[in-house]
């Protein structure tokens, strides 16, 4: 006798690709703490490259050669690219650290690779962007980690320039500290495997991390500059 199982209508089966895209995304998380890529010091907080601090850092370099983060993560990506109709012909990785996640993510979806620099070099053609990207071809520029969203804007200029458009970014890890609200400005969508609300829920459940810790860095994320100020600490605000 054969069975079959009952859909009632799409909206059910959206909502079970969102459950199943939750989990995904935490055992995503579960994988970055497990590897020591997501770490958290309120006692002597991180330096980041701003000049701030921050009582936790998230170190994305630290698990790329762990095969099973690479396999979550292009298939979370791939799923939240394809739930979100996003459209490009080509994946770009940020220089340095994007690169990797940009190379298995193009492998998986079967894209052409290029590479963005930061700066032009300054020797042979000068090029920002390394690899064939044809005028016109729309970009997936992919990144391990989104903070401000900075970086990524001098990204996208890059990419423009060579005659390219960007219209979704895709992280491994967000922040949330306002990147994707400045990438929204310039008519950008942000796509994260994870980000921190994610990251903290399945540790605190899970037991990864005290409760002063974790009522620290919420201070922190509510308000950087005063947490900055009252331990006496410089604050370099996003420019």
């Amino acid at each position: 006798m054969s069975h079959s199982i009952p859909v009632s209508g799409a909206g059910d089966l959206s909502d079970l690709t969102g459950a199943i895209l939750s989990r995904l995304r935490q055992a995503a998380s579960l994988l970055l703490w497990e590897q020591g890529a997501v770490q958290v010091n309120a006692e002597e907080p991180f330096r980041l490259a701003s000049g701030n601090v921050s009582p936790i850092y998230v170190d994305c370099r630290r698990v790329i050669s762990n095969r099973s983060v690479l396999r979550t993560f292009t298939m979370v990506a791939g799923t939240i690219l394809e739930r979100h109709g996003a459209d490009f012909d080509v994946i770009a990785g940020g220089e340095t650290a994007g690169i990797p996640y940009a190379a298995v993510l193009a492998e998986s979806l079967a894209k052409p690779l290029v590479y963005v620099r930061k700066k032009a070099k300054a020797y042979g053609t000068g090029s920002r962007v390394e690899g064939a990207l044809a005028p016109g071809s729309k970009v997936l520029l992919v990144e391990d980690l989104i903070t401000d969203g900075g970086s990524k804007l001098t990204f996208l200029d890059a990419i423009a320039d060579a005659g390219a458009s960007v219209s979704n970014v895709l992280v491994l890890f967000d922040r949330q500290q306002g990147g994707g609200d400045r990438l929204a400005e310039r008519g950008v969508t942000l796509h994260a495997v994870t980000d921190r609300t994610t990251a903290f829920a399945v540790a605190g459940a899970s037991g990864l991390i005290s409760e002063n810790a974790r009522l620290s860095t919420d201070e922190y994320f509510r308000d950087p500059a005063a947490w900055h100020a009252n331990r006496g600490y410089g604050w370099n605000a996003p420019s």
